[in-house]
């Protein structure tokens, strides 16, 4: 039996993936968590074949969540889950350990699939995810065009980081804590494929979000 845990800060999510695999007689769920303190405290007890990981939570950062587990416990594997298409998100994910990147309108085969596969030891891409690299790593000109969908939360930050403001300073105008203007902050370079601050305001001028 596959024993597998879902992490995700969006119980209908949750809901969903257990739903579809709810009658497989080769795999079960065995727990799920919104709070990665919880998923955690759970694996000091009893760690999972296959983590069903999402990769941007509220208040936590996914794709440093899976480097974390990787390290603390290498032998589970780490599927992510998200809407993100942006080539940077997938291959950080899977730089920082994941065996497996799916999108969350999977299908029932799709995610039986993908956990099967990671547990034979090899690597999960849905097809439509394998295009998205390829043509990133080809520069293809529809890739080099794509631009990335932001929340309105992430539009006000990007604003207030071309502003030189500091995390502190954001998090106190929007009245939010600072680990969450960070896991904001990370989204945005990981959606914009940068690596600092300096590159985030270029790309996004470059892109029209800020003047």
């Amino acid at each position: 039996m596959i024993k597998v845990c879902i992490l995700d800060d969006h119980q209908m999510i949750i809901e969903g993936l257990e739903s579809m695999l709810k009658l497989e007689t080769e795999i079960s769920v065995i727990n799920s968590f919104t709070h990665k303190a919880n998923c955690y405290d759970f694996f000091e007890k009893e760690t999972p074949d296959v983590l069903l990981l999402d990769i941007n939570l509220k208040n936590d950062n996914g794709i440093a969540i899976c480097g974390e587990l990787s390290k603390t416990y290498p032998t589970i594997k780490i599927i992510g889950v998200s809407n993100y298409t942006e080539p940077g998100f997938i291959k950080n994910m899977l730089r920082s350990g994941a065996k497996g990147y799916l999108l969350k309108n999977t299908t029932q085969e799709e995610l039986v699939d993908a956990i099967k596969t990671v547990m034979n030891d090899q690597t999960f891409l849905p097809r439509s995810v394998e295009t998205i690299l390829l043509n990133d790593s080809i520069g293809s000109p529809q890739s080099k065009k794509s631009i990335p969908k932001l929340t309105r939360r992430e539009k006000e930050i990007l604003q207030l980081i071309s502003d030189e403001m500091t995390n502190a300073e954001i998090a106190k105008k929007l009245i939010l804590s600072i680990k969450t203007v960070e896991s904001h902050r990370n989204n945005l370079l990981q959606k914009f494929g940068v690596k600092n601050a300096a590159g985030l305001i270029k790309n996004a001028m470059n892109m029209g979000f800020i003047s």
